[in-house]
């Protein structure tokens, strides 16, 4: 290639993973058996800190980068995070290491966020770095939570309704050791008590009363709950900016059987002296640890589903040819080859972005991912593959990597296998009473419904991508998805989205999951 070739082609990659990282403060790359690092991109902000660009020792260099920028309190914090042996370690396993830390800048404390990964390289193992600024997500969780605690505070009026459900609770002064209010619940027709504590009379200290709970009660789980009702821990806890902890246990009932328990403590300061307290309330969790396990049981599937669709889509085969044919068009055709390679760009964002979140997005969104792909298909299949849209609604939401795999899979395995007759794809979407309707149709070889499930059943096919999907479609959006097809007529998929089915209820990361009736 000649030296003009080598330009455009650093041009493209630069521009590739300006794309892939616009998010970023900063992207490092460390060379694990030399400890070399370099930097592949700088934002404005960081460039200003001043930073080594690269060098010949990382971890060397790592102590005087830290103590010039990063805040005093999280200084040892983040020397003993980013050593060498601690990041091999995270990392190895491939799963993305993060950490979070304060840069100090002039008299602000500013939020940042590490995220690093284990790369095997031609010259050997790398660690690819990226920093980027969270300040103002985490300066909102804090003032969320601020809010919050405030508001707890003025419902003291509720505080009856509350305790009415639980086993036991108390009310310390943990700066000052002292036990203000015990008590072990309300007993009724339907609920015996669980916990018998002592009185303030026979223990006043918050310490004493905690390790007898411990020593006398609990069956399961002792340790972590002397660990996380300590003074120390939640005086700690609460010095940081959390306000709140918790713990799961068991206890010993009076018929021998065990209980299970969850501790959740509160923690404030007293206007008046300035002392920490803590309000702790411990909760019959036998009914509610079903549903949360199985909540979580839900939560982790969809999340490893998200996670299989999102990198079906980054195909290493795709991938590569894409970025091959471009190379190969930026001497004969440079305008179509920068069209096409902003095509990739927008898929590549896509595919990102839907790893990192299942949150849902207009449908305008997934339809530029979905046009930007067919574009770069295109290219591969020329006048062999009509694409037609008829859009009559945009004004609604859809999972994100949703829609544009079902026109992949129409391209790939409907109008790719008629050779050259190739064929059409149609995309539409319309506006019914009680749901929105998205319809992807081919001309394709088809299939036989029946035959395909029965292949499915013995391991002769895969079909992990449209069961994916499907899952995501019914717990996300309470969606549907239903396949239509003749063998040499072609297929016609159907997505629905109920309208009344989607609510927003969102969890800390934004996931929105709906209840099962």
């Amino acid at each position: 290639m000649d030296e003009n070739g080598k330009v455009k082609s650093a041009v493209t990659y630069k521009m590739i993973a300006e794309a892939l990282f616009e998010n970023y403060e900063s992207i490092y790359d460390i060379n694990l058996e030399t400890n070399e690092y370099k930097t592949y991109f700088q934002s404005d902000n960081y460039r200003e800190l001043k930073l080594a660009k690269e060098g010949n020792d990382f971890f060397q260099d790592l102590p005087n980068g830290v103590r010039r920028t990063i805040a005093p309190e999280d200084r040892n914090y983040v020397l003993r995070m980013l050593a060498k042996e601690k990041l091999t370690t995270e990392t190895s396993d491939g799963k993305y290491y993060r950490l979070i830390y304060r840069i100090q800048s002039g008299d602000e404390k500013i939020y940042h966020q590490l995220r690093a990964v284990w790369q095997n390289a031609g010259d050997g193992e790398h660690i690819l770095m990226g920093i980027r600024n969270i300040d103002d997500l985490i300066r909102q969780r804090i003032r969320n939570e601020n809010t919050m605690i405030s508001m707890e505070q003025k419902e003291n009026n509720h505080l009856e309704a509350v305790l009415a459900t639980a086993a036991a609770y108390l009310e310390a002064n943990i700066s000052r050791d002292i036990l203000l209010e015990r008590s072990a619940g309300k007993k009724d027709e339907t609920r015996r008590h669980i916990m018998k504590l002592p009185s303030i009379s026979e223990i006043s200290s918050y310490d004493e009363l905690q390790k007898w709970i411990a020593d006398h009660l609990i069956a399961e789980n002792k340790e972590d709950y002397l660990r996380i009702s300590s003074r120390d821990y939640l005086t700690d806890c609460f010095r940081k900016g959390d306000k709140r902890a918790s713990v799961e246990f068991s206890i010993l009932t009076e018929d021998g059987g065990e209980q299970p328990c969850r501790a959740l403590l509160y923690l404030y300061r007293e206007r008046a002296t300035g002392d920490i307290h803590v309000f702790c309330v411990i909760y019959d969790m036998t009914e509610q640890q079903k549903k949360e396990r199985e909540l979580k049981e839900l939560e982790d599937e969809l999340k490893m589903s998200r996670l299989r669709n999102s990198t079906s889509q980054m195909k290493p085969h795709f991938l590569y040819n894409a970025l091959g044919s471009i190379q190969e068009l930026i001497l004969i055709d440079p305008e179509y080859a920068s069209d096409l390679l902003g095509d990739f760009m927008v898929h590549m964002r896509s595919c990102v972005r839907a790893m990192e979140s299942d949150e849902p997005i207009p449908f305008s969104e997934e339809l530029k991912n979905i046009k930007a792909y067919v574009n770069i298909e295109k290219m591969r299949l020329g006048d062999k593959l009509d694409i037609r849209y008829e859009i009559g609604e945009m004004d609604f939401p859809i999972l994100p990597l949703c829609i544009q795999p079902l026109v992949e899979n129409a391209i790939r395995h409907g109008i790719h296998k008629r050779g050259r007759k190739g064929g059409s794809v149609l995309l539409r979407t319309r506006n019914e009473n009680d749901a929105w309707v998205v319809q992807v149709e081919d001309s394709g070889v088809g299939f036989d419904i029946k035959k395909i499930l029965n292949d499915i059943k013995k391991g002769k096919k895969d079909s992990a991508g449209l069961s994916n999907i499907r899952f995501r479609l019914k717990q996300v959006m309470g969606g549907t998805l239903d396949i239509q097809s003749t063998e040499g007529e072609g297929t016609i998929v159907t997505v629905r989205l109920p309208k009344e089915d989607y609510k927003n209820e969102s969890n800390y990361s934004g996931r929105r999951i709906l209840n099962d009736p």
